[in-house]
This record gives structure tokens, C-alpha cells and sequence, in this order.
């Protein structure tokens, strides 16, 4: 009888082995007039030094923002999604003297396709505020998306399955695209608080090279370049059943250098790293 038994329960797990693993399929497609808010809170550290300087100015950064997405409309191939920046603040601190100075508002409309892919500005305004520009010219726009590095599979997947994309991130509306390669893996299907999610790791890095003209440089006679790589990491739930991103955390690192020139603009090189652990959270 054991033996029967033992025999049986072998031919069970060897049957087991061979089903297909359970797939899925994840898309973007929130309803219309859905709205999601998140928080967005990061740590970090900033490295500026200045050619002929001879000097190199450190800075700690610790902030947060709030953000809203709301679903506008959706045709067959895209959702048009408004993304508000309802600001937040960011404490520098500085040769251990501290202030704090306001996050950016702002508003942006994009249409993305089912597979969460920006395909393209619809508008975008933004206040004027010095924060963004740490990340380089242009940043105010490509910023304001943190859910655009994690494109999803063309076909469907299964758990430990990885998959790569070459995307095109704008810089501003109009204004030229960086090209970026993500590479992600599917970790898991699982419940995380309270909703049914794809666990997902992502890693992205790009590099990036502009000329200041071509992002509109409000001083005129100023010329310059930027050259930057941009790299990340991140762990993010993404609730596949209502198409929400319920959380995120990583890090972002930027190594740029900036060239400008000009009439009342002495030549000149400035070098910024930067590497901010970040974290996002949907609100209950």
C-alpha cells in the first residue's frame, strides 16, 4: 500500500513539473476619469565641482512630492493620462547649514499605449524652480513620469521572466529624446496591501547628450552641451487588475557635465553627480 502510494504521489510531481507555469499578460489600461495620488519621497546626495574652481561642493537633499494621475480619455492604442505636480519641499543641506526650498508644481498630459510607453506630449507647464535642474536642463518634463522606465512585454510572461526595451524619453515638449535601455524581471504574482500585483524589478541606464540650444536657453548668446549617463534601479507593485502602480523604491544615479559659453558667460565646465534613493507610495 505504501509503496502505491509513494509510487502515485512520484507520478503527481512529475505531472506537476511539466504544466505550463502561470502566465499573464500586463497592460496599461485604467479606466477613464480614474485618478490615482502618490507620494514620491527620496534621499541623497549631490557632487558639484567647477573647472579652474578648484573647489567641490557637496550637498545632502532629502525631500518629498505629491502627484495626481488622472485618466482623460482612451482610444484603441492609447490613454491620455494628466499628471499634476502638487509640490512638496526639499531641504539642502550645505557645509552643515540647512534650508528648504519648494518642489516644482506643474502639469503634463501624455498619451501612453497599452504597454505603458510614452508616446507622446500632449502639454506641459511647469513652474520655474532651481530643484529639477540638478538633474540637468529639461529634467522638469522627464521627471515628472516616474512610472515611464518600466515598459511591459510585448507577449506574455511568466514568473522569472526577464525582458529588455530601447525607449525614447523626451526632454521637454518639442524638444529632443534621450534613448534608454530598461532590462526587467517578473519576481513574482503576488498580493501587496490588499491588491493583486506584479512584482517587478527594473534596471535602466542611458546615455544622454544635448545641446542647450535645443531646449530653448533662456539667456540668449548662450551656447553649451550636456553630456550625462543616467542609471537606475528599482523594485516596483504594479496592480495589474486596475492598471495602478502601488509602489516603488531604488535608486537614481546621474553622472553630467555641463559646458556653456557665452557674451556675459565666462567658458567654463561644471561636473554634478548625483545618487538619490527614491521611494513611491500610492495614498489609501
Amino acid at each position: 500500500m505504501l509503496r502505491r502510494c509513494a509510487v502515485g504521489l512520484a507520478a503527481w510531481l512529475v505531472f506537476a513539473a511539466v504544466l505550463p507555469a502561470h502566465a499573464i499578460v500586463l497592460r496599461y489600461r485604467p479606466k477613464v476619469n480614474e485618478v490615482a495620488k502618490h507620494n514620491i519621497s527620496m534621499a541623497g546626495g549631490v557632487r558639484v565641482s567647477m573647472e579652474g574652481m578648484g573647489q567641490v561642493m557637496e550637498m545632502e537633499l532629502t525631500g518629498s512630492l505629491d502627484y495626481t494621475e488622472k485618466v482623460l480619455s482612451e482610444t484603441d492604442e492609447t490613454t491620455r493620462v494628466e499628471t499634476r505636480l502638487l509640490g512638496g519641499a526639499m531641504a539642502v543641506k550645505v557645509s552643515g547649514e540647512s534650508h528648504t526650498q519648494p518642489v516644482p508644481t506643474g502639469r503634463m498630459v501624455v498619451d501612453l499605449d497599452q504597454r505603458g510607453r510614452l508616446v507622446k506630449i500632449i502639454e506641459a507647464e511647469f513652474e520655474s524652480v532651481a530643484t529639477p535642474k540638478l538633474m540637468g536642463p529639461g529634467a522638469e518634463t522627464w521627471t515628472s513620469m516616474p512610472n515611464q522606465f518600466g515598459a511591459f512585454p510585448e507577449g506574455d510572461i511568466e514568473v522569472n521572466d526577464s525582458w529588455s526595451e530601447q525607449l525614447k524619453i523626451p526632454t521637454a515638449l518639442g524638444g529632443p529624446e534621450i534613448g534608454m535601455t530598461i532590462n526587467s524581471r517578473l519576481l513574482a504574482l503576488t498580493t501587496f496591501q490588499g491588491r493583486k500585483c506584479a512584482k517587478i524589478r527594473t534596471s535602466f541606464e542611458g546615455p544622454i547628450k544635448l545641446n542647450l540650444s535645443e531646449l530653448g536657453t533662456p539667456t540668449e548668446g548662450v551656447e553649451g552641451t550636456m553630456e550625462a549617463t543616467l542609471q537606475g534601479d528599482m523594485l516596483w507593485y504594479y496592480d495589474y487588475e486596475n492598471s495602478v502602480h502601488v509602489y516603488y523604491e531604488g535608486a537614481v544615479g546621474m553622472e553630467m557635465n555641463l559646458a556653456m559659453s557665452g557674451p556675459d558667460v565666462p567658458a567654463g565646465a561644471m561636473t554634478t553627480q548625483v545618487l538619490m534613493d527614491v521611494k513611491m507610495t500610492l495614498a489609501r
